[in-house]
Order: C-alpha cells, then structure tokens, then sequence
C-alpha cells in the first residue's frame, strides 16, 4: 500500500455522525485522528493477509474481492 495513503478524517467524523442522528455525541480531533489511523491499519492488515492468503504471495496481482473474502472472518475476529 501507498505509504502516504491516509484515511480522510472528516469522512470518519461523517461515518460517525450518521450514527449518531439523535444524538448530541460529539468527537474530539485526537479520536478522530486515531480513528482514521485505526481504519488504515485494518485496511492495511487486510490487504497484506489476503496477498498472503494466495497460493502465490508474491503475486503483483492487485488483491481483489474474493482475497479480501477470505481473510475476513479471521480478520475481524482479530480486530
């Protein structure tokens, strides 16, 4: 993965206030900030399983969906 990919942090605070329609929940930037870093770390983790998940892990392949569907079970029961 890229490694200046980042996780838009005003897309994080959307994804969390559309939970939280009702509510006067708010966010401070720090945990939003460790949200978004949080959320590139599983999506990092992902890609890097399913790449090692392949019969051929060396492959320039991209990963693509039924990689990802592999490893997701495990996955999140880890995270």
């Amino acid at each position: 993965m890229d490694e200046y990919a980042r996780v838009n942090i005003e897309a994080v605070e959307a994804i969390f206030k559309s939970v939280w329609k009702k509510s006067n929940t708010s966010i401070k930037g720090d945990a939003l900030e460790m949200s978004a870093e949080f959320l590139l770390l599983f999506a990092k983790e992902a890609i890097e399983r399913a790449k090692a998940s392949r019969a051929d892990p060396n492959s320039d392949i991209p990963v693509d969906e039924s990689d990802l569907e592999r490893v997701l079970a495990q996955l999140m029961l880890d995270f």
